[in-house]
């Protein structure tokens, strides 16, 4: 439309060629081309050459305004050819940055999600020793009860020794003098008496009374630790437990039994030794310095 534009104004802008013939020239007063025709004549319009000799624009003219338009588009498309470069450039870099992004992006969720395996173990790590230690406390105190209660059996020994030790101190004088009565002898710091007679369970137990013992409890005592004689094979001997109504108890060679209380057996009476007597007799052995 520019190229339009501009040939229209050089068309009216060009004078008439030396070799055309001049085209009527109408007066500054005739605007419009219906004005001073008379009425009834219609004029005969001019041939297309003939208009053409008249609007002839110079090629000069024409070939330096298609020359600028040329230049001008060139300008142009140079124009849109940076832009459209630099546009292009601003895109790949563009893409380049959100793919670093991206990448960075994951490597972060990455290293998060290691981070929050680690913690994790961490986690169990911890809670794997904080109940280790308590059950290392826990340990700790049932070892110190144990150890305590070691001690309070040691101190309780020690008396006992030390009550045994002064007991052999006086069961070795008794070796020289009369810590038991005629007839008796001194067994595993007992006194005891073999009757020679039988007996029921409750008439033996009569005896023993009126000699100031009891029938004979073993104890803990294991069977190879009792006298030899109540070893002996077939014998039996009243001693002083009792199950129940009906039967007693009593040491079948050298076994615990239980036998009807009627029945007829010896017995064996026990008591203590009277240490009052070898207490007064010097010891033979040396004491302990």
């Amino acid at each position: 439309m520019a190229q339009n534009v501009v040939y229209a104004d050089l068309k009216f802008a060009a004078g008439p060629s030396p070799t055309a013939t001049p085209c009527p020239t109408d007066s500054d007063e005739n605007d419009s081309p219906y004005e001073n025709v008379p009425v009834g004549s219609v004029p005969m319009a001019p041939s297309p050459g003939r208009w053409l000799r008249c609007c002839r624009v110079p090629r000069g003219l024409l070939a330096a305004t298609l020359l600028l338009l040329l230049v001008a588009t060139v300008a142009l498309g140079a124009c849109y050819w940076q832009v459209t470069r630099r546009l292009q450039d601003t895109s790949d870099k563009h893409a380049a940055e959100l793919g670093h992004l991206s990448q960075e992006l994951s490597t972060r969720e990455q290293s998060l999600e290691q981070a929050q395996l680690e913690l994790s173990w961490a986690r169990a790590e911890l809670q794997r020793a904080w109940q280790e230690g308590n059950g290392s406390q826990l340990e700790l105190s049932k070892q110190d009860a144990k150890l305590e209660h070691a001690r309070q059996e040691l101190a309780v020994l020690e008396r006992q020794l030390r009550t045994s030790e002064s007991t052999v101190s006086s069961l070795r004088a008794c070796v020289n003098t009369d810590c038991c009565p005629s007839g008796w002898v001194l067994y595993r710091s007992k006194c005891l008496f073999v009757s020679l007679e039988r007996k029921s369970w409750w008439d033996s137990c009569d005896d023993c009374r009126k000699k100031s013992a009891q029938l004979l409890i073993q104890g803990d005592w294991p069977s190879w630790t009792v006298p030899y004689f109540v070893q002996a094979v077939g014998a039996i001997y009243w001693t002083g437990q009792r199950s129940n109504y009906r039967t007693c108890t009593a040491i079948h060679s050298g076994n615990i039994i239980y036998h009807y209380c009627i029945s007829l057996f010896p017995w064996i009476c026990e008591k203590p030794p009277n240490l009052s007597n070898s207490a007064e007799t010097p010891s033979p052995f040396p004491a302990k310095g």
